[in-house]
């Protein structure tokens, strides 16, 4: 099968800003609060956005080095945090995973919208660091809300482990 080529590149349409360290934003479990600057020529793009109480971010992960871009096997490195071992973690190819090393760095990340001022949008529960190109912005709408979902075994036997040592209910 002849691989597809992508023409045109992408172009980012605004940046990220947010007063957190990488480390503050990847260590909070829910999120930081920011600004998405829309640059000036995408502006009119943000027409009808007020209202929606989320909305979807796409963004290019920059910070990842191209040797990262080969890695297609990963642990849930996030789950440190709770005192995991590291050995403790499952492994699973990237694309199992919401690791942001993967082939084509692009992250998405639902956040809510706090307010707007002109082109620049207030948001919360951002994973995003300072300065992160956004690629596109679409609202969260009912048609993407899925209740119906399925886990694979391995992923729930490890949401059962990580219920246990933080002693909660649910996740």
């Amino acid at each position: 099968m002849k691989k597809l080529k992508l023409k045109g590149a992408l172009k980012p349409i605004g940046v990220v800003h947010v007063q957190h360290s990488d480390e503050e934003v990847s260590s909070s479990l829910n999120g930081v609060d920011g600004i998405v600057e829309v640059y000036p020529e995408y502006a009119d793009g943000l027409k009808g956005i007020d209202g929606f109480s989320h909305i979807i971010l796409l963004a290019y992960l920059h910070k990842v080095r191209s040797d990262q871009r080969k890695i297609l096997v990963v642990r849930f490195r996030k789950f440190l945090r709770f005192g995991f071992k590291f050995e403790e973690l499952p492994e699973a190819g990237v694309f199992a995973s919401d690791s942001p090393v993967r082939p084509n760095p692009i992250a998405v990340s639902i956040v809510k919208l706090v307010g707007r001022t002109g082109r620049f949008l207030r948001v919360s529960g951002l994973d995003l660091f300072d300065g992160t190109p956004i690629l596109d912005i679409k609202p969260y709408t009912p048609d993407r809300v899925i209740n119906n979902y399925h886990l694979p075994y391995w992923y729930e036997r490890f949401l059962i482990k990580v219920r246990n040592k933080l002693n909660i209910k649910g996740i």
